[in-house]
C-alpha cells in the first residue's frame, strides 16, 4: 500500500517566507509531478507492447542489426562522424551503457538534491532547500515524460542496429522494441534538466554557488551525452535534442516557481489551514 497525502498546510517547509525568491503551489506541483511520473513510467513498463514494432526513422533500409547487416545508409554526416569517432572510445560499449545509467539515474540525482538543499542563497528561510529540491525533481520528471512521448512517435533506429552491431539478446538485443526508440536521448535530457534546474534555482535565489553549478550542469550534460554515444545507444542529434529538452525544462520550471509566477503561491502562509488535495493509491 502506497498512500500519497499532500495538503497545502501539511508541511511547514512548503510555505515560503517573506524573503524567499522561490515558492511552491503544493497541490499543483503534486498533480504536475504525478502526471509526469505516470507519463514516463507507464510507457517504460509497457514498452514491449506500446513501443512501435518497426522504426519510423530508419536512416536506410531496415535490417536485423546483427553483425554484417548494417551500414551508414542515409544517415547524415554529422551523426555518422560522431558515431565513428566515439563508439567504444575509452570504454567498451556495455561498460559505457551501464556507467551512463548509474551516472544519470543514481549519482546525479543524489548530487542534485544535495546541491538544492544547500545552495539556497542569502534570502532563504527555513525549508528553502526542500522547496528547491521539489522544483529540481519536478523539472527532471517532466523532461523525462516529454522524452518518452517523442521517442515513441519518432521511433528512430538506434546506432547499433543501423551499423549491424547488435546481438540476439541483452542490452543490444535487436529484437527488443527499445532498439528503435533512439530519438531523443532520455539519459541526456534527464541529466541536463537536473543540472540546469539546480543552477537556475540557485541563480534565482542569488546563491554564491550559482556560477559553479552552471559549470557542473554543463559537465553533467556533456558527460552523459558522451557516454551514450560511446555506448552506441544514441546519435549526436539524439543527445543534442535530449539536452535541448532538458535545458528547456530546467529553465522554465524554476522560472514558474519564482515569486509571483504561475507555480508560486501568491500569498504567504500564516499557519492557517488551507485547501487540501489528498491522493491515495494501492499498487
Amino acid at each position: 500500500m502506497i498512500a500519497i497525502l499532500l495538503t497545502a498546510s501539511a508541511f511547514s517547509w512548503a510555505d515560503a517566507g517573506a524573503t524567499d525568491k522561490l515558492a511552491l503551489r503544493p497541490a499543483v506541483d503534486a498533480v504536475v509531478t504525478g502526471a509526469g511520473l505516470v507519463a514516463f513510467a507507464v510507457p517504460e513498463l509497457l514498452k514491449g507492447r506500446l513501443a512501435p514494432a518497426h522504426c519510423a526513422i530508419c536512416d536506410g533500409d531496415d535490417n536485423t542489426g546483427l553483425p554484417g547487416t548494417g551500414s551508414r545508409g542515409s544517415l547524415n554526416g554529422v551523426d555518422a562522424y560522431f558515431h565513428d569517432a566515439l563508439t567504444g572510445f575509452l570504454l567498451p560499449r556495455k561498460t559505457a551503457d551501464t556507467t551512463s545509467s548509474i551516472w544519470a539515474f543514481v549519482l546525479l540525482p543524489i548530487g542534485s538534491v544535495a546541491g538544492a538543499l544547500t545552495a539556497t542563497g542569502p534570502h532563504a528561510t527555513d525549508g528553502a532547500g526542500r522547496r528547491a529540491t521539489v522544483v529540481v525533481l519536478e523539472s527532471s520528471i517532466v523532461s523525462a515524460a516529454l522524452i518518452q512521448g517523442v521517442k515513441f512517435f519518432a521511433a528512430r533506429k538506434r546506432p547499433f542496429v543501423r551499423y549491424g552491431d547488435g546481438e540476439a539478446s541483452g542490452v543490444y538485443d535487436v529484437n527488443d522494441r527499445d532498439s528503435h526508440i533512439s530519438y531523443p536521448s532520455g539519459h541526456t535530457a534527464f541529466a541536463t534538466s537536473l543540472g540546469v534546474s539546480l543552477a537556475m534555482t540557485a541563480t534565482l535565489q542569488e546563491s554564491s554557488a550559482a556560477p559553479w553549478l552552471w559549470g557542473a550542469a554543463a559537465a553533467m550534460s556533456v558527460t552523459t551525452a558522451t557516454l551514450r554515444m560511446i555506448a552506441e545507444k544514441h546519435y549526436f542529434t539524439d543527445v543534442l535534442s535530449g539536452a535541448a529538452v532538458g535545458v528547456a525544462c530546467g529553465v522554465v520550471f524554476p522560472l514558474l516557481h519564482r515569486r509571483g509566477n504561475a507555480l508560486a503561491a501568491s500569498s504567504l502562509s500564516a499557519g492557517a489551514p488551507g485547501p487540501a488535495l489528498a491522493l491515495s493509491g494501492a499498487f
